[in-house]
């Protein structure tokens, strides 16, 4: 066991909430903690013209200050020569209501804020989970419900953001896009 999964195992253990531990389940927060280290990838989108997937190569660094709250992720997108995109996105839980609010920066962009719910929604051990976070905002410039799936397996990592019209039924959830990453290293 490396020094820094024993010393997150540690934090995580200190912050746990008593209840959480005799149950056997770590908060959303515990889980998103424990993603702290390097990690490469490809982000995938759909373009919405073709309804085709691309996709483009992706390094994110996660880090956490420590707090038992906040993350951050710097994320480095290759989108053709000469063409780097930074994205870095500061996150703070709040475990009495389950929210978490991010704040993403981009060169050129506004800020975005949003902040939504999160929650476990599957739980194997540390390092094998599904979060599922939940909030109202837009997509392709319209009012739209948003769910992200993050589902943990061993050095994997998979998040996919699914959009629908607000107040749609369950049968209206559409792909927008993914993250798949592999951890490589701490």
């Amino acid at each position: 066991m490396t020094l820094r999964l024993l010393a997150t195992t540690l934090a995580l253990l200190v912050f746990l909430p008593g209840s959480a531990l005799a149950q056997g389940q770590p908060t959303a927060t515990d889980l998103r903690l424990g993603l702290v280290g390097q990690w490469s990838g490809a982000l995938g989108y759909r373009d919405y013209q073709t309804d085709l997937l691309f996709e483009i190569p992706v390094t994110t660094t996660i880090a956490t200050p420590g707090d038992g709250a906040t993350q951050v992720r710097q994320s480095l997108f290759d989108d053709g020569p000469d063409k780097p995109v930074w994205i870095t996105t500061v996150s703070l839980d709040d475990r009495a209501t389950g929210t978490s609010t991010s704040a993403s920066f981009r060169a050129g962009t506004s800020p975005e804020l949003s902040t939504g719910t999160v929650r476990v929604a599957a739980f194997t051990d540390a390092t094998r989970w599904t979060l599922i976070y939940s909030e109202t905002g837009e997509d392709d410039d319209q009012p739209a419900d948003i769910r992200v799936t993050e589902t943990r397996d061993g050095d994997t990592l998979l998040e996919v953001k699914e959009v629908r019209p607000v107040g749609a039924d369950d049968t209206a959830w559409r792909f927008r896009n993914q993250t798949r990453l592999t951890r490589t290293g701490d």
